[in-house]
């Protein structure tokens, strides 16, 4: 090798190592937990033209599954089905757990869980309130009947609320009671924090349920999952599309049933609080502070943490670990999750693939 030769060789190495050290950190971060022993899907909001938001999970979903998540234990999704139709929600529920088995062919369907927004017609069949058992974790439901949005035109709606609390009470408190130290999920579709929608009483009473996960995420491992937003103006001062905050973060906390634009107390969380991650639509105005990208979560619990996963249509976005408090867990499923759904599941796939195929062929005919 001559002289010119060699120079150019040894340029071409400095140029790859100087590029090597600047490449960003997240590079070689790993994506998944590879001694995670549970692997949760989160979404919500699938509210979008047509079944656009449905396809999108499917494709996000398959982004996952190439970077090497393997088979999701279960999904939580935290209602809104549709933008326009009142009661898209039962086509909606089995679009989804079709897109999860298209991907996942070995995924439970019964451990899709759905709960209703206030898009949704409660009539639907969706998850009752109350405790489930899903093996690695417990969670708790309570659907959008019983913590409303615009709660002031709810009648009763301080009672209805607080009357969800006090059954989460009892059940958090059953739960420390027996010992039992597993993570809990409380999925719900309004978010407990303050915004402007607070002005005209969104969530007015969101402090009762505060209040309770808040002494119970002393002892367990809690985390509050939330939809409803798509965002906005109003959630730009805790992240935008993509909200996320650990215990010893502080939380601005509706003062009970005023609205007004500082009507709020600050809060220190014991719990993890954050968004499903929005599969249709966003419209805030991103700041140095918020996002406004639709992603897909995935909550992953290990014997020491918790780590959170989100993704675009574009690949990773980010990601967060949380200590746990517990290190006692369920490396095995006990059992099946008292959850099942399955023959309601089969009875919608075998109604609405027709529905679905003749629904996609006026889509191509009017496009």
């Amino acid at each position: 090798m001559n002289t010119r030769c060699k120079k150019l060789f040894s340029m071409i190495l400095c140029a790859v190592l100087v590029f090597s050290l600047t490449l960003p950190a997240f590079a070689d971060e790993p994506v998944f937990a590879s001694e995670a022993y549970a692997s949760i899907l989160t979404g919500s909001d699938f509210q979008d033209v047509c079944t656009k938001a449905y396809d999108r999970f499917g494709r996000v979903l398959g982004l996952m599954k190439a970077d090497g998540l393997p088979t999701p234990d279960s999904m939580l999704v935290g209602g809104d089905y549709t933008k326009v139709l009142f009661d898209y929600a039962v086509p909606g529920i089995s679009q989804i757990r079709s897109n999860l088995v298209a991907v996942y062919p070995d995924a439970d369907p019964d451990a899709v869980v759905c709960i209703q927004g206030n898009h949704d017609n409660p009539s639907s069949g969706f998850v009752k309130n109350g405790l489930y058992d899903m093996g690695a974790y417990n969670l708790y439901v309570i659907n959008e009947d019983y913590f409303p949005y615009l709660q002031p035109l709810r009648p009763g709606a301080g009672c209805i609320v607080n009357d969800a609390a006090n059954e989460l009470k009892n059940s958090l408190n059953e739960l420390i009671e027996v010992g039992d130290l597993r993570p809990v999920i409380v999925m719900t579709h309004l978010p407990l924090h303050h915004t402007t929608r607070t002005l005209y009483g969104e969530n007015m009473f969101a402090s009762y349920i505060f209040d309770v996960l808040n002494e119970a995420g002393k002892t367990l491992d809690l985390i509050f999952l939330f939809g409803h937003q798509h965002s906005g103006d109003y959630d730009d001062y805790i992240g935008g599309s993509v909200n996320f905050m650990r215990p010893g973060d502080t939380l601005r906390v509706p003062k009970t049933g005023e609205m007004a634009k500082n009507a709020h107390r600050e809060e220190t969380l014991t719990f993890t609080y954050a968004n499903y991650g929005y599969m249709g639509y966003s419209d805030n105005n991103v700041t140095e502070t918020s996002t406004n990208v639709l992603t897909l979560g995935l909550i992953q619990i290990t014997d020491a943490s918790f780590h959170f996963v989100k993704y675009t249509e574009d690949g990773y976005y980010k990601s967060w670990d949380v200590t746990r408090k517990n290190t006692v867990g369920a490396k095995e499923r006990i059992g099946a999750p008292t959850l099942t759904n399955r023959e309601l599941w089969e009875i919608e796939q075998r109604i609405f693939e027709r529905f679905f195929a003749v629904f996609r062929k006026l889509i191509e005919m009017f496009s």
